[in-house]
């Protein structure tokens, strides 16, 4: 069993604390940021089911998810308006993202899950630490130790600074040394978007 899966089915257990994952949150295991981890998200079910309808799969162009920002979801926006490259983008779009009608386009598509939470298994927390921090403009993060945890007090010290949690793996349990901080996004962006399709992409 890889070490992800082992997280995930540590964290997820029945007798898992609370504190571990977001009230409602499903989790499964995703290769995203250069990274294997395990995320606890929530789907958008309209938008999974219009997709599945549509034939839309995940969208990962950056100037596609660039155009969309661009665009609020059902208002027409006049296709004259836009400029050369956008124009470029909306050409590439795959079914079911837009709706073009009456010199219009009118955007249809949304970000399709939420990332609430990512917990990146290690065998310590130095060698844990850049993995997790890649995900620092998306979610809230976690680092699971598998092992011993070696220089203690600095690992606490650093895992409160940044706001990460710092969970170790104990016997088929997890004690939580320190609680992830609650993610607030401060920014709605492409890049956001496309983490969340990133995801998406390998849960359907």
């Amino acid at each position: 069993m890889s070490a992800a899966r082992a997280a995930m089915e540590m964290v997820s257990a029945p007798g898992a604390p609370d504190v571990l994952l977001p009230h409602g949150s499903e989790t499964a295991v995703v290769d995203v940021l250069g990274v294997t981890a395990v995320v606890a998200y929530r789907r958008d079910v309209c938008e999974h089911r219009r997709r599945r309808e549509a034939g839309t799969g995940a969208l990962r162009r950056i100037d596609v998810l660039e155009l969309l920002m661009g665009l609020p979801e059902g208002e027409p926006v006049p296709i004259a308006s836009l400029g050369e490259v956008e124009r470029r983008a909306l050409k590439a779009m795959p079914p079911g993202v837009v709706v073009r009608q009456d010199g219009n386009v009118i955007r249809r598509a949304i970000e399709p899950v939420r990332v609430a939470l990512a917990v990146v298994p290690a065998r310590g927390w130095d060698s844990a630490l850049e993995k997790v921090e890649r995900f620092t403009p998306f979610c809230a993060r976690a680092v699971l130790v598998e092992g011993t945890l070696r220089r203690r007090a600095d690992a606490l010290m650093q895992a409160d600074f940044y706001g990460i949690g710092l969970w170790i793996a104990s016997g088929d349990g997890v004690d939580v040394l320190v609680p992830p901080r609650p993610f607030v996004r401060k920014r709605y962006t492409a890049a956001g978007w496309r983490f969340a399709e990133d995801v998406y992409r390998q849960l359907m």
